[in-house]
């Protein structure tokens, strides 16, 4: 059986609409709608309405905020084996519903996510800024969260999910909306899988969207981070990067304010010199920190002369993605260069973890030594 279960906040001119459509898209299913509905105005009148004309919708009328805590609540009194999650504004269409079903039958996923970014995907719906805050917010939970890396769509309101895998978060109560991250990092989700959709413009009614939105956003990535032990290590590699930046810059800056005029190539030497030192920084904290556990006194400068070809290493695919996006007609300097930095923080964070870092299995004692 499938249970739907769609959030509602103020959705009165919508929720009729939608029921149609699912009832016509899941003609010959076993199913039903569960309605969580946290308005202030008439909406859960209309939903009471369809309860009396049809057995399969359901209406847990609730007095708190949060789409997270809802779809939860709403996953917690639904019968089905397999639980589906769409918005009730409409801008998920709801014969995308067929289309998780047959995925999840064909693949036996865990959990089946509808993909505007994918190719056949289209994230025409948003406006110009939310299509920017879409964008942005995918790419944090793609570099903070290693579990979101299994969609290209971990921000969608949109997904089917196994009871199965859904189990450990059914007594949780997440902070923030994106409650498919929540299911990524702390559920039991061994395989995913994506299908395309577009992302059909607001029908009826206003978008919840705002600055408040967001920040509870971060708060939510903020929160799941600490969850997984590599993400942690990730983000202070990261922000300790963002250190090495800064002191990278600062010295730069020192060293050419008229002390290396008179040096020929003044300018490549403190390029060179501050980030050198830079490097140094961030190996100096990132074994204080980071890799604290890791750290082998009698290693240490392995770990060093490592870490060195790691981060020349990054420097040069930096500038290799600068030069090859621009070779592609690309020709945004600065989003180039980010891109290379993105690439290169990425890559030399996994080398980093995986060679300069390599936790050392003890050695096995020797037959004398045991005698001893």
């Amino acid at each position: 059986m499938l249970s739907l279960v769609v959030p509602t906040y103020n959705e009165r001119e919508n929720v009729r609409s939608l029921y149609r459509r699912v009832v016509d898209t899941l003609d010959g299913e076993d199913f039903e709608i569960v309605f969580v509905d946290d308005s202030h105005d008439d909406t859960p009148d209309e939903i009471r309405k369809l309860c009396a004309e049809d057995s399969r919708v359901r209406l847990l009328r609730r007095m708190e905020r949060g789409l997270a805590t809802a779809v939860i609540d709403g996953f917690n009194i639904a019968r089905g084996d397999l639980l589906a999650v769409i918005d009730g504004d409409l801008q998920h269409p709801p014969e995308m519903l067929a289309h998780l079903l047959r995925a999840q039958r064909e693949t036996r996923a865990d959990i089946v996510v509808p993909s505007r970014y994918m190719p056949g995907g289209d994230p025409g719906g948003l406006s110009g800024v939310r299509r920017l805050l879409s964008l942005g917010g995918r790419a944090l939970a793609h570099i903070l969260l290693r579990e979101s890396r299994v969609t290209s769509d971990p921000m969608s309101g949109c997904f089917l999910v196994t009871r199965a895998a859904a189990a450990p978060i059914l007594s949780a109560r997440p902070k923030g909306f994106k409650i498919l991250l929540e299911l990524l990092v702390r559920g039991d989700v061994q395989r995913a899988t994506d299908v395309p959709y577009a992302f059909a413009p607001r029908g009826a009614g206003q978008s919840k969207l705002g600055w408040q939105t967001q920040l509870d956003y971060l708060r939510q990535l903020l929160d799941l981070v600490t969850v997984n032990p590599d993400n942690t290590r990730f983000l202070l590699f990261a922000l300790i990067g963002a250190t090495g930046v800064a002191v990278n810059a600062a010295l730069f800056a020192l060293m050419t304010s008229g002390y290396l005029d008179l040096v020929p190539n003044g300018t490549l030497l403190a390029s060179l010199i501050a980030t050198q030192v830079a490097v140094l920084w961030n190996f100096i904290w990132n074994t204080s920190i980071t890799w604290r556990d890791r750290v082998r006194s009698d290693q240490l400068w392995r770990h060093a002369l490592r870490y060195l070809v790691v981060a020349e290493f990054g420097a040069l695919l930096t500038t290799t993605v600068l030069f090859v996006l621009r070779g592609l007609g690309l020709e945004y300097s600065l989003v180039d260069q980010l891109v290379g930095i993105v690439a290169a923080v990425l890559l030399t964070y996994r080398l980093n973890d995986r060679w300069t870092y390599l936790e050392q299995k003890p050695a096995l004692q020797t037959e004398r030594s045991m005698r001893r």
